[in-house]
């Protein structure tokens, strides 16, 4: 088994831990947490991960990620950049495709053949938005 990497928080997510652990203090009675404290979280969820930013700042998991995909936005990683290699006329038909997580994990697919490769990409990334 591998060790499971700990990264420091951004300043970002301190300053936004900051201010939930201020509004929790101060509040006077039960209740929901302000909405520009959600977006505020929503916001760094987009770039850090739903895990790390409710670990972070004490929220439920399942509320920031339902909040995330209301958003319009996947609560998974989507690629910034993807790079598909063009085969020269005289080489074999081989393709490789990776993909990076923000996080660092890969994937890659090796294929042979002739291969519809949007058609791939596109089932792929319409799964992982379910």
């Amino acid at each position: 088994m591998g060790s499971k990497r700990r990264t420091e928080p951004s300043r970002e997510t301190l300053a936004a831990r900051t201010q939930v652990e201020r509004w929790r203090r101060t509040r006077t009675k039960p209740g929901r947490m302000p909405e520009e404290l959600w977006e505020l979280a929503v916001g760094l969820a987009r770039v850090h991960g739903v895990n790390p930013i409710a670990r972070a700042l004490g929220l439920d998991y399942y509320s920031l990620k339902n909040r995330l995909d209301a958003a319009g936005e996947s609560s998974g990683s989507s690629p910034a950049f993807v790079e598909l290699g063009v085969a020269s006329a005289g080489s074999s038909t081989e393709c490789v495709l990776e993909f990076e997580e923000r996080r660092g994990s890969k994937l890659t697919v090796r294929l042979r053949g002739s291969v519809d490769v949007a058609a791939i990409l596109e089932s792929f990334w319409r799964r992982r938005r379910r």
